[in-house]
């Protein structure tokens, strides 16, 4: 190595070490003023951490500045999906429609701090409080087929104008009028006494819906008949958790003593579940993991006060992490908060290494005074690299533009450097004290948990064992190319939650298939984008005729367009060319016994239809939005800041649909579209996680390199360190690829994890190893005691989340064990191997 590199080295080698000899003189020596001025630090911590707000919407945890994404949400909240809420009700056919009005009405009679809960409630295609309005809009698209008939109704609608066609539809009308639901068709029959909605109306229904519904029934109801769904769009948005909290207990209170079942989904039942399941989740995570941990300690030690310390100084890297974070952070995530529970294994990990040497040493017969200088400066320098390449990985995530990396960078960063500076500063005053107030206590020796053994057995069989190691490591790393990404955000929720489990009879009963991919053209002219629209809308029907998606819906399939509109027109012309059926209209209706002047709207509309022109799609826009059916519009186009975002919606059922090939053909064809699905946020996801993943890697790994070069000066140690963790991570994805198991946003962030703190297992053995000769079996024996200490409280503080209901963490929490348990083995059991040689 260069003389000057090595200068640099030995530099930086004795400045860690006289950092060390400072932090052992002031805590040996001070420890009351040393106690006092981090409580300081802690005070100011908690006020940092008063202003920090908690966010459980899971969409910010990702990018959402271009792409897939951006139009994700952006749809969300155009549509109102986002907010709404989704009420499932099943029971027998006829009971659903009463038991639908009966909750209608409680939920639009809900008040949320005496204000109306919900905006609106919707269940039918229109609300009959809305009869004039829907007949009044009935009475103009009858007498406009241009612009709502379909062309292959042109034949039947013509027929329908025949005199004797009329003649039996005002005898229908007459009879209807009669019955006891006459009362409530007058507006609809004399907008429309010819029936001729029964050729628009389907379409139109139709259009309008995007769930697999009854076609016959008016209200939104499963074409089984068992299952109604009702949506509803809550007064405030899902932000805002202090309502969605009185909101839910507002819905329960409202379903019960219904004669059906009613369950719910949306955003924000989901927000408050996913809120009090997290919260639930971290809380029994921290208190079993540790008394898992606390129980270790005391077992192996069996010290009380160091035991009861444990809890402090996690609690104090945890709570100046979050402080520190707070001075620069306005919000974070209640996910990226979680994996703060890493730090009660983390920061167990220092105090066991410091108080296993202390104490082993005490053990041997050294004087308190030089057992702790050996503690906190020979074994501390392998806990100070070890803690600062635990922390650099996740520290260099802050760069990464997904927000659950960079927070977790954060939070698990600063939590690693100040639980071990709080074990410096706190752990050597509690055992001065200690040994002044209990002076000649007795040191017993300490568990070996039957590393001796171990160490023997590696020694005598290494070249079995090295053989092992890397046919092991061959195994897990070809097991390891066959794991898949997991890209459904949903299964991150908790599973077996109301709003979980809904959702997921909402897709498997009304759903029109498993996935949908939405295309949006946007501009400010509407009739322009109408016509762009057409052209998508014409290459969408050639994938749907060669069977590669199911369907595709958008306003140009209830809207005929200006070419649509003129054959139309022209086959009108010529189907009544000399006859007159505004006058056989009045001639029927005086024949019945109507009174013709209530029927004017329909006459006019009819004498009118051989002048019919070409009529704008900006027109039956304002007509539809003014109507009952204004649903419709809302779905299809959305006006925002003067531009109109029109959008199309593709539904499809996997691999089938050819994505990429669409998305280039559409881009040929107006290059300004945006498209998103599940697949493609799926993929611009996982493409963001694995660039900031490979920059994270790119930059901690370089540091945690050139910290072990630092401490220890060879390749030897290097790979000491580095063998453990990368076998180990190999090692877990071949596990989660044998066992099924995927890869995800969440337990992809494991990598980092077990790359941060895996490389101190392998560090602190070669530490303690090096240079001894005679008394290498208990220097292995001390330091493997202390790293199997560390992996199991590891595993318990933070793979205790692998038995949760929440998907996300539960995949966080097998990860992590896996991970962990195979680093610890290949420390423990095949690095000895490695490294012993005669």
């Amino acid at each position: 190595m260069p003389i000057p590199v090595t200068r640099i080295i030995r530099f930086i080698h004795d400045l860690i070490r006289s950092h060390l000899t400072w932090l052992f003189h002031v805590t040996w020596q001070k420890p009351r003023q040393t106690v006092i001025l981090a409580t300081f630090f802690f005070v100011l911590a908690i006020f940092s951490i008063l202003t920090i707000r908690f966010e459980s919407d899971i969409f910010k945890l990702f990018p959402a500045k271009k792409g897939a994404i951006r139009l994700f949400l952006d749809t969300l909240e155009w549509t109102g999906s986002s907010g709404e809420a989704y009420f499932l009700l099943e029971g027998e056919r006829e009971k659903l429609a009463p038991a639908a009005e009966a909750f209608a009405a409680r939920l639009q009679a809900l008040e949320v701090d005496g204000r109306p809960a919900f905006k609106k409630v919707t269940y039918r295609l229109f609300d009959p409080r809305e009869a004039d309005t829907f007949a009044e809009f009935i009475g103009y698209a009858v007498t406009r087929p241009q612009l709502f008939l379909a062309p292959e109704g042109v034949d039947e609608y013509l027929r329908k104008l025949e005199p004797s066609s009329m003649e039996s539809s005002l005898r229908r009308a007459r009879s209807e009028l009669a019955s006891q639901l006459g009362m409530g068709m007058r507006g609809l029959v004399a907008a429309d006494p010819l029936y001729l909605r029964e050729l628009v109306l389907p379409r139109l229904k139709k259009g309008s819906q995007f769930l697999d519904l009854d076609p016959d029934s008016p209200y939104f109801l499963s074409r089984d008949g068992r299952l109604l769904i009702m949506i509803a769009e809550p007064a405030l948005p899902v932000q805002e958790m202090a309502f969605a909290r009185k909101l839910v207990a507002g819905i329960n209170k409202a379903r019960d003593g219904s004669s059906v079942t009613i369950s719910c989904a949306g955003a924000h039942l989901s927000a408050v579940i996913d809120e009090r399941v997290m919260k639930q989740n971290i809380i029994a995570c921290i208190i079993s993991s540790l008394v898992v941990v606390l129980g270790l300690f005391y077992f192996t030690y069996r010290r009380l006060m160091p035991t009861l310390l444990i809890p402090f100084i996690i609690l104090y890297g945890t709570v100046l992490a979050m402080g520190a974070a707070g001075l620069f952070l306005p919000s974070i995530h209640i996910i990226s908060f979680a994996f703060t529970a890493l730090i009660i294994g983390l920061g167990t990990d220092y105090s066991i290494h410091i108080y296993d040497r202390f104490y082993s040493e005490r053990c041997a017969g050294k004087e308190s005074e030089e057992a702790l200088r050996l503690a906190v400066i020979d074994t501390g320098h392998g806990v100070f690299t070890a803690a600062v390449t635990t922390a650099l990985p996740f520290l260099a995530l802050m760069i990464s533009d997904v927000r659950a990396l960079s927070e977790l960078g954060i939070l698990v960063g600063l939590g690693v450097l100040f639980s071990m500076y709080a074990t410096f500063l706190f752990l050597p005053p509690l055992l001065v004290f200690s040994e002044r107030r209990f002076p000649g206590r007795a040191y017993h020796p300490l568990p070996t948990f039957g590393l001796a053994r171990v160490w023997r057995f590696a020694v005598g069989h290494r070249r079995a064992l090295t053989l092992l190691a890397l046919l092991l490591t061959a195994a897990a790393l070809f097991a390891s190319f066959r794991i898949s990404f997991e890209g459904e955000l949903k299964n991150l929720q908790p599973r077996h939650s109301e709003a979980f489990l809904t959702q997921e009879k909402i897709e498997r009963h009304l759903s029109l298939t498993p996935k949908q991919m939405i295309v949006a053209v946007e501009g400010k002219d509407l009739d322009a984008v109408m016509a762009r629209g057409a052209r998508i809308g014409e290459k969408a029907e050639e994938y749907r005729r060669k069977g590669e998606i199911a369907s595709f819906s958008w306003l140009g399939n209830v809207v005929n367009d200006a070419g649509v509109q003129r054959e139309i027109i022209r086959r009108l012309r010529t189907g009544v060319k000399g006859n007159s059926p505004a006058a056989s209209l009045e001639k029927a209706l005086a024949e019945t016994g109507f009174v013709p002047d209530l029927f004017r709207s329909m006459t006019e509309g009819l004498a009118g239809m051989s002048r019919a022109a070409v009529i704008s799609p900006g027109e039956a826009v304002e007509r539809l939005a003014n109507s009952p059916l204004r649903g419709m519009v809302e779905r299809f186009v959305v006006e925002r800041d003067g531009r109109f975002h029109l959008l199309i919606f593709l539904n499809y059922r996997g691999v089938e649909f050819h994505q990429e090939a669409f998305l280039k053909e559409v881009a040929a064809i107006d290059p300004p579209a945006r498209a998103t699905s599940v697949d493609l946020v799926s993929s611009q996801l996982a493409g963001s996680v694995k660039q900031s993943f490979l920059w994270g890697f790119a930059i901690g790994g370089i540091l945690v390199v050139l910290l072990l070069v630092v401490h220890f000066e060879s390749l030897a140690g290097i790979g000491s360190s580095l063998f453990p963790v990368l076998a180990g991570v190999v090692a877990m994805l071949g596990i989660m690829a044998a066992i099924g198991m995927r890869l995800n946003f969440m337990n992809s962030m494991v990598l980092v994890t077990i790359l941060g703190m895996g490389s101190d297992y392998g560090l602190h053995i070669h530490h303690r190893l090096k240079g001894a000769v005679s008394d290498a079996p208990e220097a292995f024996t001390q330091a493997g005691r202390a790293v199997l200490l560390s992996a199991l409280t590891t595993i318990a503080g933070f793979g205790s989340l692998a038995f949760t209901d929440y998907g996300a963490m539960s995949s966080i929490g097998w990860a992590t064990n896996f991970g962990v348990a195979a680093t610890a083995v290949f420390a423990l059991v095949f690095l000895p191997a490695f490294l012993r040689r005669d």
